[in-house]
């Protein structure tokens, strides 16, 4: 696990152990996003699962969840 400076948080801080993701998205935040920034995403990223109904099974409601990752990590164009 490398240290990263977090996108959201700015924080020189420890980041994931493997890319959360697959393709040039995931390699992205691993570069980018703190461990403790990715946890809060996904207890946040539930909660929004949740709220808007999306069924994370169908690849295109998942897509949706994307512009909200990219927003909460500070990540543009993610």
């Amino acid at each position: 696990m490398a240290d990263v400076t977090c996108s959201r948080c700015k924080r020189h801080a420890p980041g994931l152990n493997e890319a959360p993701l697959a393709g040039p998205r995931g390699a992205r935040v691993l570069a980018s996003v703190c461990a403790d920034c990715w946890g809060a995403w996904v207890e946040e990223s539930k909660n929004l699962i949740n709220h808007l109904g999306i069924e994370v099974a169908d690849p295109q409601q998942r897509r949706r969840m994307y512009p909200l990752m990219s927003e909460y990590l500070d990540l543009p164009d993610l």
